[in-house]
């Protein structure tokens, strides 16, 4: 594992959204989040002091939207649910049985989904809407509440990675209410606009898609235009050719227009040279997208015309090896970058300073507590109570499912926002 400090002195990322006033909060009864065995993470990185193992801690994780206080007592174990904590009290055989899709462990937000990957936060961060990428529907979910749909996206092809994949808010959400999301349909990959209410519109269409490396995440840059990380299907010489728009991060406006000052006029291409954009997050204030490679997952901070088909030092941010468990997606919190990992079961954090560069070793947030973890998105952002909220991928065939699976969880930064965020 190896990291790079971002070029130059950036400043430090505020908050996605415009600040809000800190919402009500309820801490667990019980440390739920007790880290497993920790990874060995191999050899040291002297750069950023890196140590060879990740730190273990245990995260006391907080949910939000269940109103002032702290639970009195310990929610009920589930046996269907390992993660929910454990308990000594023996279990009535009057008790009717539990229902794994309403899980006792409080952070678990949602359960019982079909192949969550898609998730983005709804202002005021006390709820979210995930993409079920098999059936289309987008699903709004919050702590203690049913999932109900929003919008489905039919006509999808979710055969091998494909489906209903990354989803975004627009920019302007709370005036107009749209989402973006990217799809995989019988021709293409493409971007779609779905307003609440109505059939989904098609603004950008025509990237290849393939039985695998579809890529699929989509983000909301600081400068309000729309990136796009696609695959390259698995012909990596795609990645490298100008007229395709595989394996590349596409910037296109709210409208799906080309934006202005990409490096060829009129065409939607931003950079080049990628494999599988799986996962793309803003880090000190600029976007980052981690691209899945054979070796490794290298996470880059795309400029302008750049080609990173050998992507390395200095235009690397981090690197995650397959062999560490690599990363998926990553969220960035006031003072850490965190990163899931399907095979590694975790979420791990690098403690980021107020220059933007990394501070000691990379630490596990949640170890082997919920299975493959695969979206990350950050809540409370820049308030004393930062959260991260992931989906669960225990039912693709790679993992090991529970009654209760797939699940959106709610993750507790270690660090804690304050101490600098916007007020």
């Amino acid at each position: 594992m190896s990291g790079h400090p971002p070029r130059g002195r950036v400043a430090r990322r505020p908050p996605r959204r415009s600040p809000r006033a800190l919402p009500c909060w309820v801490g667990s009864a019980a440390a739920l989040l007790l880290l497993a065995g920790c990874a060995d993470l191999s050899r040291p990185q002297s750069s950023f002091g890196a140590q060879p193992s990740l730190t273990p801690e245990v995260i006391q994780p907080v949910v939000p939207g269940l109103g002032g206080g702290t639970a009195s007592a310990s929610p009920s174990p589930s046996s269907s649910d390992p993660s929910a904590p454990s308990s000594s009290a023996p279990s009535s055989s009057s008790a009717p049985p539990e229902d794994p899709c309403r899980p006792t462990d409080p952070a678990v937000v949602a359960a019982c989904l079909a192949a969550p990957w898609g998730l983005a936060l709804l202002p005021g961060d006390q709820s979210a809407l995930v993409g079920e990428r098999t059936t289309g529907k987008i699903l709004t979910v919050a702590p203690q509440t049913e999932p109900a749909e929003y919008a489905t996206v039919r006509d999808l092809d979710s055969s091998g990675t494909g489906g209903l994949l990354g989803i975004a808010l627009s920019p302007s959400f709370g005036e107009d209410g749209l989402i973006y999301a990217y799809v995989t349909t019988a021709k293409d990959n493409r971007i779609l606009r779905i307003a609440k209410g109505d059939t989904p519109k098609a603004i950008f269409t025509g990237i290849p898609k393939g039985g695998k490396n579809n890529g699929g995440r989509i983000l909301f840059g600081p400068d309000g235009q729309l990136y796009i990380g696609t695959g390259d299907t698995g012909a990596a010489k795609l990645a490298t050719d100008p007229k395709s728009l595989a394996g590349k991060i596409l910037r296109v406006d709210g409208f799906g227009k080309p934006s202005k000052g990409n490096p060829t006029a009129g065409s939607a291409i931003f950079a080049s040279g990628f494999t599988d954009v799986t996962g793309m997050c803003l880090v000190n204030n600029s976007v980052a997208a981690i691209d899945h490679r054979a070796a490794a997952d290298v996470v880059i901070a795309p400029k302008s015309g750049a080609k990173y088909s050998a992507a390395k030092p200095p235009n690397t941010i981090w690197t995650w090896k397959a062999a560490e468990g690599g990363a998926n997606d990553c969220a960035q919190a006031s003072r850490q970058l965190a990163f899931t990992s399907l095979p590694a079961q975790r979420v791990v954090a690098l403690d980021t300073d107020t220059d933007g560069s990394f501070t000691g070793a990379p630490k596990a947030l949640v170890d082997k507590t919920y299975g493959r973890l695969l979206t990350l998105e950050l809540g409370g952002a820049g308030t004393e109570q930062e959260l991260f909220w992931a989906t669960t991928s225990n039912k693709d065939g790679k993992g090991k499912s529970i009654a209760a699976d797939d699940r959106v969880v709610i993750i507790q930064s270690s660090g804690g926002g304050g101490g600098g965020g916007k007020d």
